[in-house]
């Protein structure tokens, strides 16, 4: 049976430029407590004085998850994570070749000493341990059992079996586990894939069927360099391709989008599972199918997720996906004039990036000859700012240029400072927009107008 450690909290955080509040940090184990992942590694409490507050107020919420404290092989750093209230330390010390001469400057008897002395110290403390041996796929093999079967005799109960550098293919991964389940002593193996070849999530699935236990994850991927396992994508694989269906999926939505907006890193458009693209359909013969039975083009419903399917209207639209479009607004056209308004959206070309619903509405109109009156869905609207006057007007753009609808940013003159042209989906989607924009450090009040019909300029050229 899969387990899942999240590591959010500490891998998580280890990504260049990223730092939680300990109320963010509070939330964000809420909520990973929600999926029902098992294990949450709440991250090194002899880092810094907020990480210890944070794995400390978070072993106390009483999550049914079990709160990992990670350490180096330190009594001082093992005392902190028990004065915590961590249920386990996690202790890690590198086993490969480089690391021991180059960094650590041990012999491969000294470090086996060192590892087991601190496993014994925790097991003294009544802490649960998992022994990572870093840098493991670049260990010689013999060596790491050895190491990993004397953590085991000294205590501990789960060994992380670590890429560090994210240097594993799937079948090398599947063997290796086969042989560390073969011959390691009764333990737990838990797997830290990093992502450096694009290979994270194959890898981890590939040990997963190699005999290893637990997979870490972090929300969007997140971590060191490339990052390791996204929790979405790992749990909607093993739910839909392996039926292994006993987490939550219903908030990865919210905790996707909730780390987007507290980490300042954003999805692009086309990652799986969470991103924007990930059941969006634009070729003809791919929304003519989906309309007629959305398996044709979609490994799984995206309700499943409390998403809903986007058809995108452009040069490559069939007539089935316009006339489905206008049905949506209730709008009634005949065959004739549905070819017409066909052709002059594929007659638009590439001088469109984006065609809106208004812009099709628009088309319509002038095709019937009859007035067209709805809301669009696709809406687009100016978001104008005021910045508080102790805050660099330039560090609220750099924040806003990070949120996924925000297409443009303007400093500008008069009563507003900032001028945003933000994309949204609908209005409910403009409101939580703004109540996004309204929250970033600075932004003293905002005023907002819909654009109601855009117009091609003529690029200065006269033409």
């Amino acid at each position: 049976m899969l387990e899942i450690l999240d590591t959010t909290l500490r891998e998580g955080e280890q990504t260049p430029y990223v730092n939680f509040t300990v109320d963010e940090k509070i939330e964000i184990a809420r909520l990973l407590d929600e999926v029902g992942v098992e294990m949450i590694e709440a991250g090194d409490p002899s880092v810094a004085p907020s990480i210890a507050k944070a794995v400390e107020n978070i072993a106390s919420l009483g999550l049914r998850a079990e709160i990992v404290a990670h350490s180096i092989a330190s009594r001082a750093s093992i005392d902190r994570a028990k004065a915590c209230g961590a249920d386990r330390v996690a202790i890690f010390y590198a086993t490969s070749k480089i690391h021991l001469d180059s960094k650590l400057h041990k012999t491969q008897e000294q470090a086996v000493a060192i590892i087991c002395e601190h496993i014994a110290y925790a097991r003294s403390l009544g802490l649960k341990v998992r022994y990572t041996p870093e840098d493991a796929t670049r260990t010689d093999f013999e060596f790491l059992v050895r190491v990993c079967n004397a953590a085991i005799t000294a205590g501990a109960d789960r060994i992380s079996f670590a890429d560090t550098l994210g240097i594993m293919q799937p079948h090398i991964m599947f063997e290796r586990v086969c042989a560390l389940r073969e011959r390691l002593l009764p333990c737990k193996i838990d797997l830290h894939c990093h992502d450096d070849y694009g290979l994270v999530l194959a890898n981890a699935m590939a040990g997963v069927r190699g005999g290893a236990d637990c997979i870490h994850t972090t929300v969007n991927g997140l971590g060191e360099r490339t990052g390791i396992p996204d929790l979405a994508e790992t749990i909607v694989a093993f739910h839909n391709l392996d039926g292994e269906q006993k987490y939550n999926l219903e908030p990865l939505m919210n905790l996707s989008s909730y780390l987007e907006r507290v980490s300042g890193f954003f999805l692009a458009p086309n990652k799986p599972i969470t991103g924007q693209n990930a059941f969006s359909h634009k070729s003809g013969v791919h929304t003519n199918g989906i309309l007629k039975d959305p398996r044709t083009y979609e490994p799984f419903d995206p309700s499943l997720l409390g998403r809903e399917r986007k058809i995108v209207i452009d040069k490559y639209t069939g007539k089935s996906a316009v006339a489905a479009r206008l049905e949506e607004y209730g709008i009634e056209v005949s065959m004739a004039e549905l070819e017409v308004i066909v052709s002059r959206i594929k007659n638009l070309g590439d001088d469109r990036k984006q065609l809106f619903d208004s812009d099709i509405f628009e088309i319509a109109e002038q095709v019937t000859g009859r007035a067209i009156d709805v809301i669009p869905h696709d809406i687009s609207a100016m978001v104008m700012l005021e910045v508080d006057s102790h805050v660099y007007t330039s560090s609220v753009v750099r924040r806003l240029r990070g949120f996924k609808n925000v297409a443009n940013v303007y400093e500008i003159t008069g009563d507003f400072d900032i001028n945003a042209f933000v994309n949204v989906e609908d209005v409910m989607a403009l409101n939580n927009l703004i109540e996004e924009i309204r929250g970033v450090q600075g932004v003293r009040r905002t005023e907002t107008r819909m654009v109601l019909k855009k117009y091609n300029g003529n690029n200065g050229n006269g033409k």
